[in-house]
């Protein structure tokens, strides 16, 4: 029904628009055609006039109201150390062409009305005006140089790279269609290496796992970032070009396939400060769309966008950044983990099972001397056995594995630094295949550890070992999991006598 309205006000428009020119025609035949002329014309100046006025009025008001929204005034001034100089820029050329803008359209109306078509007026003619061509030329060229030479020394300011002795930090950015990827370096600061012939599923920057700087690097989905610190970021694109762009920080630059790019900002204020500043906007003091309960400046989020056209589901390519303080941004990156070693690491596409890395060095040796620790202060003894996780042997066999061997050197250090402490290694396996031949597997493991033990200096009156075979389950040896849990070397630990060897299939302690 609405539609039907529209269409038949637009016929109503239109056929008083010819009506209306109809009787203009008739108006010519009545009263003459130059008489109307003369009319029209006189009038047309006068609208002419009324539109100068006008014009300049409305968009004189339109730039004071839409100055916070559209020109990055009030709350939108640069939030980054380099956006004064772009933001100086540009108000300079603001004014520049604004002033331009007002002569031009004062000029332009003026000279249409005073020059129109009158009676006993002719124009006259002239070829050209050398004084006018310079002054229209040379004044423009003047004020062009000066704002190129401006800007070519802000381009040079914002534009270079992080210096030899910077403070700084690297982060990277990777849009595809329709997302960005983030990647922060780890404990060591550094950003491992890359190659897009590694991209796969789980390996979206195609980072190559055989370089160990790889090993702590943190896979995000928003932009954190310490207030007044360096930052450099890497931009690169996986499959079309997109931009990256931080308008809070006047940072925008293309994402190229195949041709990484970078930008280097400093922020200047955290998320709470900028929330803050808005605060004292009108604008501002509305309910936020996310969370009606709170004011839209509450909930207002600095962001990052695609400013290329990438394809139809452009829009979602938008994130949140947020600015903390130092020591707060310390908190945030202490709950990342690094993607290499919870996705990564132990499947597949591990390159690097046969090492560890120092976090899993030092994350391990720290559990176990945890689990020592506890063990010993309990009370009885009844509860001092600790399972060696990470102690691994051959397939069938009593060899030890070679990452077997730091778990062993924790054990190692640990007892010689409590002296008083003895220990009994036990071993165990699943109950596939012969008891007989299991029992003699689980002792020949447990008599092995013992002797790696006694190699790295524990005194051999303070160590036994025994096997068990499969006589002592921890799982249901009738699943996978089950027996692989089964198949185990322990610790037993005391500060007390060891417990007497049992005697299981003629079992005789290992000397």
């Amino acid at each position: 029904m609405s539609t039907l309205i529209v269409l038949i006000c637009i016929a109503l428009l239109l056929l008083i628009i010819v009506q209306i020119a109809r009787v203009r025609d008739l108006a010519k035949q009545m009263r003459g055609e130059e008489e109307v002329d003369a009319r029209n014309t006189k009038m047309t100046g006068y609208y002419l006039l009324v539109f100068l006025v006008a014009f300049l009025v409305i968009t004189v008001a339109s730039m004071v109201y839409y100055k916070n929204y559209m020109l990055g005034y009030g709350p939108n001034d640069s939030l980054s150390e380099h956006g004064g100089l772009i933001d100086g820029m540009m108000n300079l050329t603001f004014v520049i062409t604004f002033i331009v803008f007002v002569i031009t359209h004062i000029l332009l109306f003026w000279y249409s009305y005073k020059y129109r078509k009158q009676e006993g007026k002719k124009a006259q003619y002239i070829s050209h005006n050398n004084t006018l061509e310079i002054v229209w030329t040379g004044i423009p060229a003047i004020v062009m140089t000066f704002l190129v030479i401006g800007g070519l020394d802000a381009w040079n300011t914002i534009m270079g790279d992080v210096g030899a002795d910077d403070d700084y930090m690297e982060i990277e950015a990777n849009g595809y269609q329709f997302a960005w990827q983030l990647r922060y370096p780890g404990d060591d600061g550094l950003l491992g290496r890359t190659n897009f012939r590694l991209i796969e599923g789980n390996n979206p920057f195609g980072q190559d796992w055989t370089d160990l700087k790889n090993a702590d690097d943190i896979h995000v989905g928003q932009i954190v970032l310490p207030v007044n610190k360096k930052i450099r970021v890497r931009i690169t694109a996986r499959d079309v070009l997109h931009d990256f762009y931080l308008p809070q920080f006047r940072v925008k630059m293309d994402a190229v396939p195949g041709l990484p790019t970078f930008f280097v900002f400093t922020p200047t204020k955290t998320t709470k400060e900028w929330r803050k500043e808005l605060s004292q906007y009108e604008e501002y003091q509305i309910p936020s769309i996310t969370d009606p309960e709170k004011m839209y400046w509450e909930t207002a989020n600095m962001e990052l966008a695609c400013a290329e056209l990438c394809g139809k589901g452009h829009w979602s390519m938008k994130k949140t950044v947020t600015i903390l303080e130092e020591d707060e941004y310390e908190e945030w990156l202490a709950e990342q983990k690094s993607y290499y070693l919870s996705t990564i690491r132990g499947t597949e596409s591990d390159p690097n099972g046969n090492i560890l890395f120092p976090a899993e060095i030092t994350q391990r040796r720290q559990e176990f001397i945890q689990e020592a620790n506890t063990a010993l202060e309990t009370p009885e003894d009844d509860d001092n056995t600790l399972i060696l996780k990470y102690v691994t042997f051959e397939t069938g066999s009593a060899q030890l594995t070679e990452l077997s061997s730091y778990q062993l050197d924790d054990a190692i250090n640990f007892l010689k630094k409590n002296t008083d402490v003895n220990v009994m290694l036990k071993g165990h396996t699943d109950s596939t295949g012969d008891a007989t031949a299991n029992y003699t597997l689980s002792e020949r493991r447990a008599s092995e550890v013992r002797s790696y033990l006694l190699k790295g200096g524990i005194d051999a009156q303070r160590m036994t070992s025994a096997g068990f075979g499969s006589t002592v389950p921890v799982a249901d040896n009738g699943t996978a999991e089950g027996r692989q849990a089964n198949r185990r070397t322990e610790l037993y630990v005391t500060r007390g006598e060891l417990p007497a060897l049992p005697v299981m299939m003629d079992s005789t302690p290992s000397k």
